[in-house]
């Protein structure tokens, strides 16, 4: 394939990873990459007394009409802004074009073009020797504190009820009950020994008409609630229609934790100081996971003060741009009105932008790192990552192995799991240095 026609151009920066790229494109280009234009959109065509891909420039023109004229400028730009990068020595730098609109120029065949498009590129990172940085690792034994911590957790979620004699129902006791749905005297669904305290919502009640109702109940106490029979009620013939719930009060209870011994019947352990080894390796195991995490940003942050460099300015401001927006979506989900988000949002405009810039800038070392360290995803770190997506949310690990290729989410898995495995590289190679620093004086 014979060689493009040259083209000029020249880049003037505009900021950090910021540049103009002015391009002058002479007329017989144009006209060059109009005929290829052409020739692409006949691929294919059937033209009498011409073999296929063989009709001239100037009958192509006459038989595709006016309507290619916008095809063949659109080709000229991809083609032309490509060749310019490669002129100014940023082909291989840019991360993106910004906002180029060709509508703005008029592009005719055989006319030369001048035209000009920015675009941010790859920041540029000098990585120090790894000999260079010393994180000083934390201790990740289990704490007193955190033992207990745990253990007071399991005993909540694992908690026991016991029965209160001549108790009476208020904020600190419940209720055991029996519960019975009936419309016009005809018995419907019913439930036994369901455990209510104040607060608790019941079903198609009103929420102050239970609580006065259930409130000062004791064990044996009956009472009847009006209740409406909405949406999504199991027996779909009621549904619209009112009824009454008949609850039968059969024990009052104090909710209490779990002692030890219990918490090991429950989890099926022959021993508390069985429950203890598990909960001091599971806490350690965490303790170091998040230990790792500290030491890999430590790590990302030494390496920016030791060799500083810039981002593109408007990368960082949509970058908090939109966690600002995420930040906003939740307040409002949570309660908060779209003024009080706002003003919210406002307080914290600075902070925003500020991680936005430590966030980009350790992505852009992670990347630079994973490149020259040749880290890599492979097919079994994607399998491991389904799978553990599949346990998380309880649902077969094909059907989640689907759903990312369907919503086009692998790319991202895999940037997910090689930030990881970079973060753990970074973690081992600075340990490796720091502990042949410590044996060196020994040798010596």
């Amino acid at each position: 394939m014979p060689k493009s026609l040259p083209i000029e151009a020249d880049k003037t920066e505009l900021g950090a990873c910021h540049y103009k790229i002015s391009v002058k494109v002479p007329a017989e280009r144009v006209t060059e990459e109009f005929d290829h234009a052409y020739k692409s959109a006949s691929r294919g065509m059937k033209i009498p007394g011409f073999r296929p891909g063989k009709a001239p420039a100037t009958v192509l023109r006459q038989l595709l009409g006016d309507g290619i004229q916008e095809h063949a400028a659109e080709h000229l730009f991809e083609h032309t802004s490509g060749d310019a990068l490669g002129v100014v020595g940023l082909r291989n730098e840019v991360l993106r074009m910004l906002d180029f609109d060709s509508s703005q120029y008029t592009v005719e065949d055989g006319v030369a073009l001048e035209f000009e498009f920015e675009v941010e590129t790859m920041p540029q990172i000098d990585l120090p020797e790894w000999s260079d940085i010393d994180v000083e690792p934390a201790e990740t034994e289990a704490s007193d504190e955190q033992i207990q911590e745990a253990l007071d957790g399991l005993g909540h979620n694992h908690a026991k009820f016991d029965e209160v004699e001549d108790g009476s129902v208020d904020e600190e006791l419940l209720a055991e009950i029996d519960l019975l749905y009936e419309l016009d005297g005809e018995a419907g669904p019913e439930a036994k020994e369901l455990k209510f305290g104040l607060g608790s919502p019941l079903y198609g009640a009103d929420p102050d008409k239970y609580d006065e109702a259930l409130r000062g109940t004791q064990a044996g106490s009956e009472f009847e609630l009006d209740v409406e029979f909405n949406e999504g009620f199991s027996k779909e013939e009621w549904v619209g229609k009112s009824g009454v719930a008949k609850i039968k009060v059969l024990k009052v209870l104090k909710q209490r934790p779990a002692t030890k011994d219990e918490l090991c019947e429950s989890l099926g352990l022959e021993s508390p100081e069985i429950l203890d080894e598990r909960l001091v390796a599971r806490i350690a195991a965490d303790n170091s996971q998040r230990e790792r995490e500290r030491q890999a940003h430590e790590i990302l942050a030494t390496i920016v003060n030791l060799h500083p460099f810039e981002l593109p300015a408007r990368m960082i401001e949509e970058e908090a741009a939109a966690t600002t927006k995420s930040n906003k979506e939740r307040m409002i989900q949570q309660g908060a009105t779209e003024e009080q988000a706002e003003e919210e949002a406002a307080k914290h405009e600075e902070q925003m932008v500020e991680d936005a810039e430590k966030r980009l800038k350790h992505w852009f070392i992670l990347r630079k790192v994973g490149a020259e360290m040749k880290v890599r995803v492979t097919s079994k770190d994607l399998d491991m990552a389904y799978r553990s997506i599949s346990m998380q949310q309880q649902v077969d690990v094909k059907m989640v192995k689907s759903y990312y290729k369907e919503q086009n989410m692998v790319d991202n898995l895999r940037g997910e799991i090689l930030e990881s495995k970079v973060r753990s590289t970074i973690v081992d190679v600075v340990a490796k240095h720091r502990e042949e620093k410590a044996v060196a004086p020994l040798e010596s």
